[in-house]
């Protein structure tokens, strides 16, 4: 994380409880914005209750939202252009077409990924893949097809890569082949299942390495993960896009594939060699 509020107010957030995270996590996304909220609005946009929201406050060193609001104040965290720039924002949602409106939304949902990624972490993640045994993909609901993209594209550079059973017992007939020199990328959003978590804790008795992709800035995963990569997908109460998810895998898979150039390349022209030798025999992909 970089800059947020969480790190400028010294907040600790090591024995926070589930709903405090949420509401931790709410107020590190929003910023500056979260000047504008009252406690109520606040609580119906974590759909909590009020008196779950009021406790939060004194939990973090402040007596009420007001107190907290009024240090944010003194820090001079909000200033005229970014008042405008959301007033102009929500003006134009009301006249915008579906595609003009999803296309500033993902605008900005990019933008936010990207302020968050760490480069470093990335490229060691990115060696850490590229020289792996193998690489296994936990992904949950919406998250599926990201996963199927992630091993076709992976596969074409000569990695292993296998898609765990989604729940169920199924999961530990492929836990107990999981060994330290593999990888394990967990798709975790919203909040950790009971997969995740599993697939974590035994992380720390196999030695495997693990790579998150979530969309919390502030969670469960945080402490318990090798290497965190946020991504945003908009607001609690918005429609949550994929496109940053996956614009996120679509640069871990161009990493991957310059980081094993030359073998990317060499399998890739094996490919095409066996798309002309037999392409009178197997009909065309769509």
């Amino acid at each position: 994380m970089s800059g947020g509020i969480l790190e400028d107010m010294n907040w600790n957030v090591t024995k926070l409880t589930p709903n405090q995270k949420k509401i931790a996590d709410f107020i590190e996304k929003e910023g500056n914005q979260i000047l504008y909220y009252s406690e109520t609005e606040l609580a119906e946009a974590l759909a909590m209750s009020n008196a779950t929201v009021s406790r939060f406050w004194k939990h973090i060193g402040y007596d009420n939202f007001k107190a907290f609001k009024q240090e944010l104040k003194e820090k001079e965290r909000i200033s005229p252009d970014s008042k405008l720039k959301n007033s102009l924002s929500q003006i134009q949602h009301q006249s915008l077409q579906i595609h003009e409106h999803l296309l500033s939304v993902t605008k900005n949902q990019l933008v936010n990924t990207l302020r968050e990624l760490d480069s470093k972490q990335f490229q060691a993640a990115i060696s850490l893949m590229s020289n792996c045994r193998k690489i296994y993909i936990h992904a949950p609901g919406s998250t599926e097809s990201i996963s199927v993209l992630m091993k076709h594209r992976l596969a074409r550079f000569g990695l292993e890569i296998e898609l765990l059973p989604k729940s169920g017992h199924e999961l530990f007939e492929a836990l107990m082949h999981i060994q330290k020199d593999d990888v394990v990328f967990i798709f975790g959003f919203v909040a950790m299942n009971r997969e995740a978590s599993v697939l974590l804790d035994y992380a720390k008795k196999a030695h495997y390495q693990t790579i998150i992709l979530t969309d919390c800035l502030i969670s469960d995963f945080h402490e318990q993960g090798d290497y965190i990569f946020y991504t945003n997908r908009g607001e609690l109460w918005e429609f949550h896009s994929m496109i940053a998810p996956t614009f996120l895998v679509e640069n871990f898979i161009l990493g991957i594939g310059q980081h094993l150039e030359e073998q990317s390349l060499q399998n890739l022209e094996k490919l095409s060699e066996l798309r002309k030798l037999y392409k009178e025999q197997l009909p065309k992909q769509k």
